[in-house]
C-alpha cells in the first residue's frame, strides 16, 4: 500500500514540475502555456519603435483634415463647396436649434440658415449619397436596400412626415430614428440642414396641389387639357 503512495506522490511531482518548470531557470525554447490569456498578440504598444514604417514608429499620425467629434471646424462649407451659412460649421453639439433641431424640450420649426439654390443642390447631392439607398431619389421609401430585406424604411412622401417641423427631420438625420442609423458623426451640422431644405422641396414636388401653383403654371396646365 505503501509503495502505491510513494509511486502516485512521484508522478504527480513530475508532472507539477513539468508543468510549473524550474523557478529562476532560463530555458533555451519558450514555456508551455497552458492559459495564454492573449498576452503574446500580434501589436504594438503606443510609442513602441516599428521596422515596417519608413519612420520607425508604430503609432500612425491621424489622416489629413479629421477632427475630433464635437469639434468645431471652421469654414468647412468653403472647403467642401457649399455656402458659408453660418459661424458654426462641421460638427458640433451645442444644444441651440441650429446643431439640434429643438428649442427646448420641442422640435423647432423653419431654417436657422438661408434657404437658396446652392444651398438646395447641396441638399440634393448630399441625399442622392446618404439617403437614397433606403429612401429612393423621389423619397419614396423603395431603395435598394428594400431588395435586400430591410422593408421597414419610411415613405418620406407621408403626409405625417410631411407636417412634421423641421427640427424634427434634423435630429432624426442625427441622431437615428428605429432601424435608420444616426448620420450625425458622418454628415455635417450644415449638410443636415441642407439634406432637409432639399427634402421639403422634394415632398412639394411630389404632392403640390394645382391650386398651390402660380398663376402662370396653372393656366399653362389648363391650356394643356
Amino acid at each position: 500500500m505503501l509503495r502505491y503512495f510513494f509511486v502516485i506522490f512521484a508522478l504527480v511531482t513530475v508532472g507539477v514540475i513539468s508543468l510549473a518548470g524550474f523557478r529562476g531557470e532560463k530555458m533555451t525554447h519558450p514555456p508551455i502555456e497552458i492559459f495564454p490569456d492573449m498576452d503574446h498578440q500580434p501589436k504594438y504598444q503606443p510609442q513602441h519603435p516599428s521596422g515596417f514604417f519608413a519612420d520607425g514608429r508604430a503609432a500612425r499620425q491621424p489622416i489629413g483634415g479629421t477632427v475630433p467629434q464635437g469639434y468645431t471646424l471652421q469654414n468647412s462649407y468653403w472647403q467642401t463647396g457649399a455656402d458659408n451659412l453660418s459661424p458654426l460649421s462641421g460638427f458640433t453639439n451645442h444644444p441651440d436649434y441650429y446643431n439640434s433641431g429643438k428649442m427646448g424640450d420641442v422640435y423647432g420649426d423653419g431654417f436657422p440658415i438661408e434657404v437658396s439654390e446652392r444651398l438646395l443642390a447641396r441638399g440634393q447631392q448630399r441625399f442622392h449619397i446618404n439617403c437614397a439607398i433606403c429612401h429612393d431619389e423621389a423619397g419614396t421609401g423603395n431603395g435598394i436596400v428594400k431588395s435586400y430585406g430591410l422593408t421597414t424604411v419610411a415613405s418620406l412622401q407621408d403626409d405625417r412626415l410631411r407636417n412634421v417641423p423641421d427640427g424634427y427631420l434634423f435630429s432624426v438625420i442625427t441622431n437615428g430614428k428605429n432601424t435608420m442609423g444616426a448620420y450625425g458623426p458622418q454628415i455635417s451640422v450644415e449638410d443636415r440642414w441642407a439634406i432637409v431644405a432639399y427634402l421639403r422641396a422634394l415632398q412639394k414636388s411630389q404632392g403640390v396641389k394645382v391650386a398651390d401653383l402660380p398663376q402662370a403654371k396653372q393656366q399653362e396646365l389648363n391650356s394643356k387639357q
